[in-house]
């Protein structure tokens, strides 16, 4: 009796991690109202790569009037990732503060002590050493914008979530997923985006007559490790990179018709402008630059 008990409680949780895929309408409304279809497919590709459930705010897209689409996580769900590794071995977080002119790793910060930042360890199964990252406080802090009063509230907590963020992506090789803690100018969970309406294709390119104009890339990240994560274009799911190469192909043909010169030529001086000589060298985030200056000025000059 007790073993159909135990085994009906999994099928039941199991159940309940994967139902979200069958409630596509649902995760629609609640998650990816305002996603391009491209922003949409990718998002469905992170949450199944992950095992995240849109449902249960595991995993969450933001979009804010024309910008592309951030795909956020918290710190609990990069923990369940690392705990569905079977190799998560443990985590401890520090703090970081002066106290004599020195930097101290204190659980509890001392009154009145300054507190410069975080130091996060996690170990693995398989590892004899833990991987160990450290944060500075001044680079995420929020607590002078009246959005983030968690920040002004609890910063302790708050600089020990984004090291334990960056530790946890870095043990367990996770890509593309971070906490909206992580970026100074992410609006809080709280406050309502903008939603621009779903398109049918992605938004990713600007020409002029006779030459494209080279795609500004888009200004980085204080988070260091944003554009190493953002997934290559050979990374994406078939779905999203078919999607991705025909809408960019009709672009290139609309070029090459307006210039009088064959395809080929079209596309090697379109992927010129962002410094590559075939599509599958560039970034997701790249391929929608390109794509939008590219239409943008097609429409200019048609």
């Amino acid at each position: 009796m007790a073993k159909a008990e135990k085994q009906l409680d999994r099928v039941s949780k199991t159940q309940m991690e994967n139902g979200w895929q069958d409630r596509m309408d649902l995760v629609r409304q609640k998650v990816g109202n305002g996603l391009t279809k491209t922003e949409w497919e990718l998002f469905l590709y992170m949450a199944k790569l992950y095992d995240l459930n849109p449902l249960l705010r595991e995993i969450w897209a933001i979009k804010f009037n024309n910008q592309p689409a951030q795909i956020f996580t918290g710190r609990d769900g990069l923990l369940k990732i690392a705990h569905k590794s079977g190799m998560f071995d443990g985590m401890k977080t520090m703090l970081l503060v002066e106290q004599n002119g020195e930097a101290l790793e204190v659980d509890i910060a001392p009154t009145g002590a300054a507190i410069l930042g975080a130091k996060c360890y996690v170990w693995r199964k398989d590892m004899k050493h833990p991987v160990e990252i450290s944060v500075k406080f001044r680079e995420y802090d929020k607590s002078n914008s009246p959005k983030y009063n968690t920040w002004k509230d609890k910063p302790d907590t708050m600089i020990r979530k984004v090291a334990e963020a960056h530790c946890l992506r870095r043990a367990f090789s996770i890509h593309g997923l971070y906490l909206p803690e992580e970026f100074k100018d992410v609006e809080t969970t709280a406050q309502s985006p903008v939603m621009t309406p779903v398109t049918s294709q992605p938004e990713i390119p600007q020409v002029s007559e006779g030459t494209p104009t080279k795609a500004e890339p888009s200004a980085p990240s204080e988070n260091a490790e944003t554009n190493p994560d953002d997934p290559k274009y050979v990374d994406l799911p078939d779905s999203v990179k078919n999607s991705i190469s025909s809408s960019l192909k009709k672009l290139i043909e609309k070029y090459a018709d307006l210039q009088n010169i064959s395809y080929l030529e079209a596309r090697k001086k379109v992927l010129a402008t962002v410094g590559v000589k075939k599509i599958e060298d560039l970034r997701y985030q790249e391929l929608r630059t390109l794509y939008k200056a590219l239409d943008d000025q097609l429409k200019e000059i048609a």
